[in-house]
């Protein structure tokens, strides 16, 4: 809007009078000086390099928030080679520079005093007419990853609260169990004297029965509490689906169940550990299957939506109680006799340690439905870009 009148201004320049040219004048410099304190205010830092690479622009909260050597301030005019900035800040924005940094911000961990302060630096681009800057900009997470580090402990608290409740009520049956035949082989004892070799058997046979039981709660309880050490690396969903579909094929053929694969094609890579994600759905097809004893389908299907890719694992089985929904995910919940309810709540970690979300909908009679999206990371967000940019540019010629 600016570029655009004062253009005019000047083509117009011999016909207007001093008092409106001054006039003119000194409205933009009134617009200016306000969009830059305006800037100048902002917490966070911004540098704008211009398309040589220098320094054309810089608020007061760069100079506070980047480190640099105090006795040579950053000045407009200066080279980045010239800023005696933190090298690995120096060496990160010459790749921007340099093309090869695609656009994700990236944390440094500064020392400040006797505090270590985190700062997230981003940029962006400014097409202007006469090139291309680049708007650095320096934010202080300190304090975010400080509230997210306590609520991550918070709900790792309320999680622990919960499977402590659930894990003292599953161990009172078995406990229960081997009291009842420690009190009956004391009252044989008691009143025969002996206890003959088949009785003996009887009652340590239930004993070694529930010392299994207990066993097993307190592995699947350690299994489920403890770190997951999931390593993230792009990979495709289309390998994980293909080799859990052939994986279930005898089963489902056992239980005359159809499974139907929907994988779209030319998907983006994402960041993922193939072992538990490959785990997570098989935990959700297992129930599926429990759902469908006498047969059915189950269809698995990935989309990409947005900057998304969304997996749906639908069966056609007897549906999940709209009552029990809330509580599917939850430690020890279970509608199963022999199953331990903590299947749904380790595919929940899993999902969350790989930055994604899980959904269930259902109705009882006609079957449920699992939705997945996990995050489809930016570089290949723009190398999706640029190949339907490509395809285009080719299917237009």
């Amino acid at each position: 809007m600016a570029n655009k009148l004062l253009s005019k201004v000047i083509n117009d320049l011999g016909s207007l009078p001093d008092d409106e040219l001054k006039k003119l004048v000194k409205g933009q410099m009134n617009e200016a000086d306000m969009l830059e304190a305006l800037i100048c205010s902002l917490p966070e830092g911004h540098i704008i390099f211009s398309p040589d690479q220098r320094v054309a622009f810089i608020n007061n909260s760069a100079y506070h928030l980047l480190p640099s050597d105090r006795r040579r301030r950053m000045r407009l005019g200066m080279s980045l080679d010239e800023m005696l900035i933190d090298p690995d800040v120096k060496r990160f924005l010459l790749a921007v520079f340099s093309g090869e940094e695609k656009g994700e911000p990236q944390d440094f961990a500064f020392s400040k005093g006797d505090e270590i302060r985190t700062e997230r630096i981003s940029f962006s681009f400014l097409s202007l007419p006469c090139g291309r800057y680049t708007d650095v900009v320096i934010r202080d997470i300190t304090d975010e990853i400080m509230k997210e580090t306590r609520l991550r402990r918070t709900e790792s608290l309320a999680s622990m609260t919960t499977m402590a409740a659930g894990i003292a009520h599953e161990i009172k049956n078995p406990l229960a169990a081997m009291k009842i035949h420690l009190q009956l082989m004391r009252k044989t004892l008691k009143t025969k004297g002996s206890i003959g070799c088949e009785g003996a058997e009887r009652y340590l046979s239930v004993l070694d029965e529930e010392i299994d039981h207990l066993n097993k709660i307190a592995v699947d309880f350690l299994f489920a509490v403890r770190p997951m050490n999931i390593e993230l690396r792009l990979g495709s969903l289309e390998t994980v689906i293909s080799d859990l579909v052939t994986f279930l094929a005898p089963e489902a053929e056992d239980k005359h169940i159809t499974v139907v694969s929907d994988v779209e094609r030319f998907l983006p890579r994402i960041e993922m550990d193939a072992r538990y994600l490959r785990q997570s759905l098989l935990n959700i097809v297992e129930n599926a299957f429990a759902a469908m004893p006498g047969g059915g389908k189950l269809t698995i299907s990935v989309k990409l939506d947005g900057n998304y890719e969304t997996i749906r694992v639908e069966d056609t089985g007897t549906g999940i109680d709209e009552d029990h929904l809330a509580k599917i995910f939850e430690p020890y919940f279970t509608t199963k006799a022999s199953g331990t309810g903590l299947g749904l709540t380790v595919v929940y970690k899993v999902i969350k340690e790989h930055r994604g979300d899980i959904f269930v909908s259902s109705e009882p009679g006609k079957g449920t439905v699992f939705t997945i999206k996990l995050p489809v990371p930016a570089t290949e967000r723009k190398a999706l870009g640029d190949k339907e940019e490509t395809d285009g540019i080719i299917a237009d010629s």
